[in-house]
């Protein structure tokens, strides 16, 4: 122990001792140990080092050969000149085998033993959980890693890194590990690439296949306007359509009266609209909205076509995961579809009809509207949605949302105002997260939050045994895959 500043503690590591940047150490007592991470090291400046390395440069390139050392100084100077500080945060205290998040005491500089303490140790000093595991990779170089399902359910959870840096591949492995517990998703899948969760790479199926429903907006996921019923599609006409509050009301009451009748078809309603005795410019707002929603491809008046979110969601089914894929689905069609699923997914929850489902949302910036995240995180979560944002834009995310977050999966970023606003936006001190995170190889993250009872680890994740789906298309590839094709022919 060299020094103690507030909760920063200064170690001193030989260059024998293997310790990395996000690993925990240990100061112990007889009674009582010190948990302390390390989140950055230095080289240990002595007097005059810095005049002894470059009188030995010189020395050893005027005269290169075999230098007599008979008192063996050279090696002790070596020794000095790679011996580190490492930079560590209190974490807590291990007191009778548990952990409390007491850093109020020293511990003796004389006395007291450093040591490294591996990340399953530090697991036996905390309270489980939950039973449930979801494996996502290792520590401490070959230990396995697994969060509880339960550190995700009723939470909010952000996965964020710079591209191709592997948020999407942790998603998957996440949402098939919920699966195999029995939970309920929703995946708005933007790239087209959490159709193969349930195969693995050699094609084969797991028993998770068939809880797994992919659906294209339009072309297969269609509704029909009694099932989605009057709130979703005044949600929809106010804030996908922008439909003034005065024609609402007159589409409020047409609805209403076919209701009464048993007639909500696209056929019936514009067969109203026509009928509908109003303002010339209500009736153009009227039409111009019908039109949208007649030509979108999400409304059917075909039984055979309908489906039905309620019964997807039976709690008896034993899980499921709807995936909405928005691929080449067009940006107001893909705000339709996400308004009116949300809208009748918070009005089923609220009614108790379907049990509580995880959201998978990537890039959500571009599909939800801002009002929409303060409602995900605070009135949809209380209902029963918990929602999981992959983004490889921190920015894109606002500050409040962030302050409200249980979760973070945390991948590198070298960009220097990435960092400094996830490292404000996060649960522990800022200079962790930016020394840390800086230094993450790709799929390295640093798991922040719930998860890990507020205690930082660095995971390495675990390949994902599934099909390669969502990669980006690449000119070069596809230039040798055409010239094959041509010489084959």
């Amino acid at each position: 122990m060299l020094r103690k500043e507030s909760n920063d503690i200064l170690v001193i590591a030989s260059p024998r001792e293997h310790v990395r940047v996000g690993d925990y150490l240990v100061a112990a007592e007889e009674h009582k140990s010190l948990v302390l991470q390390v989140y950055d090291e230095r080289y240990l400046d002595v007097e005059g080092i810095e005049e002894e390395i470059a009188r030995e440069e010189i020395l050893s390139a005027s005269a290169p050969g075999t230098t007599s050392d008979p008192t063996d100084l050279t090696t002790i100077s070596t020794l000095i000149r790679d011996m580190r500080i490492l930079l560590c945060k209190a974490r807590g205290t291990i007191s009778n085998g548990k952990l409390t998040p007491r850093i109020d005491w020293m511990p003796s500089r004389t006395s007291s033993k450093v040591a490294r303490l591996m990340v399953d140790e530090l697991s036996e000093a905390l309270t489980p959980l939950g039973q449930r595991r979801i494996k996502i990779g290792s520590v401490d170089s070959d230990s396995g890693f697994s969060i509880s399902a339960e550190s995700l359910d009723g939470r909010i959870t952000v996965i964020t890194g710079r591209k191709e840096s592997g948020k999407s591949h942790l998603a998957k492995m996440l949402l098939r590990g919920l699966l195999e517990h029995g939970a309920y998703s929703v995946v708005f899948d933007l790239n087209d690439e959490y159709g193969t969760i349930g195969h693995r790479e050699d094609g084969s199926k797991i028993p998770i296949a068939g809880k797994v429903k992919v659906m294209r907006p339009g072309r297969d996921l269609k509704f029909s306007l009694a099932t989605i019923g009057l709130r979703s599609i005044t949600n929809l006409l106010s804030h996908s359509l922008d439909m003034p509050g005065t024609s609402l009301r007159e589409f409020v009451k047409i609805w209403e009266q076919l209701e009464e009748r048993g007639e909500l078809t696209l056929a019936s309603l514009e067969a109203a609209i026509h009928q509908w005795r109003c303002n010339e410019f209500v009736r153009d707002a009227l039409f111009a909205r019908y039109h949208t929603i007649a030509s979108c491809g999400l409304f059917t008046d075909s039984p055979q076509q309908q489906f039905d979110l309620q019964e997807f969601f039976t709690p008896n089914r034993g899980g499921g995961s709807l995936v909405v894929t928005l691929s080449g689905v067009s940006p107001l069609n893909r705000r339709m579809v996400v308004e009116l699923m949300l809208s009748k997914l918070v009005e089923l929850l609220e009614r108790r009809r379907i049990p509580p489902i995880f959201l998978f949302a990537e890039e959500a910036h571009l599909y939800l509207r801002e009002t929409y995240w303060e409602d995900l995180i605070t009135r949809m979560r209380h209902f029963g949605v918990f929602t999981v944002f992959v983004t490889n834009q921190p920015d894109a995310i606002d500050q409040k949302i962030y302050r409200q977050v249980d979760n973070i999966f945390l991948y590198n970023f070298s960009n220097d105002s990435d960092l400094n606003l996830v490292s404000q936006a996060s649960m522990v001190d800022a200079d962790t997260v930016r020394a840390i995170v800086r230094t993450l190889p790709p799929r390295m993250c640093l798991l922040l939050g719930y998860a890990v009872r507020n205690l930082p680890i660095v995971v390495s994740i675990d390949p994902f045994d599934s099909p390669a789906s969502g990669t980006t298309r690449r000119f070069f590839e596809e230039t040798v895959e055409l010239n094959a094709f041509s010489q084959t022919a």
